[in-house]
Order: structure tokens, then sequence, then C-alpha cells
């Protein structure tokens, strides 16, 4: 059994919910009080990779007024360790927004993508 960091949980508390876009975590006030907030981008970034690692999120991704479609593995870690997905509103948001969600919530076969 794994221990997670409170980090860790709320993320996947918060994915229970919906899809959640990479830069609404990152705003969030929960996270904002575990993490120093000099370091929010980069241990979301990491809480998020180790989790899907663990298979306890998917990444999806699609332009923003588009529905978004899950993404293999490698895919969404490319796009995990991207700072500017992490931002509303930035070139790479804009382009094609990265949300996440707990497989608790919703899970889609990745090979049906």
């Amino acid at each position: 059994m794994n221990t997670r960091t409170p980090l860790q949980e709320t993320i996947l508390a918060l994915g229970l919910e919906d899809l959640i876009p990479l830069p609404e975590i990152a705003a969030t006030v929960r996270v904002q009080q575990l993490v120093d907030p000099e370091s929010v981008l980069t241990e979301v970034s990491s809480a998020l990779i180790s989790l899907l690692q663990e298979g306890q999120i998917q990444v999806w991704s699609g332009h923003w007024s588009d529905e978004p479609e899950v993404l293999d593995r490698v895919a969404a870690l490319e796009l995990l360790v991207v700072q500017e997905q992490y931002e509303f509103n930035s070139p790479a948001d804009l382009a094609r927004r990265v949300y996440y969600v707990n497989v608790e919530n919703l899970r889609v076969d990745e090979e049906q993508t």
C-alpha cells in the first residue's frame, strides 16, 4: 500500500469532481497551503506524474472549446512537465488544455482512443 502525501490526496479528491484543468489545480488554495508558493508548479507536476504512474489518474487534453480526449501515458508525461500548461491563457493552454481525473470518477481504456 502506498502512502500518499497530503498534496496527492488533495489532487485525488479534486479529481473525483470532474476533469480538472491543470491551471485550476495549481491555483487551488488548498494546494497552495500544502506547498511552498515558489514550488507549486514543480510539486504539483511531480505529484501528478507519480499518481499517473500508479494508475490513480488519467490525463486528458484538447482545445479548451472542444471535448478533451484521454492521452496515453507517454503523451501525458510529456505534457505534465510543461510549466505553461499550469497557467490559464498561456500559449500552451490556449493551444491545448490539459486535464486530469481520478480514475475512481472516470476511466477510459487508453486502447479505445
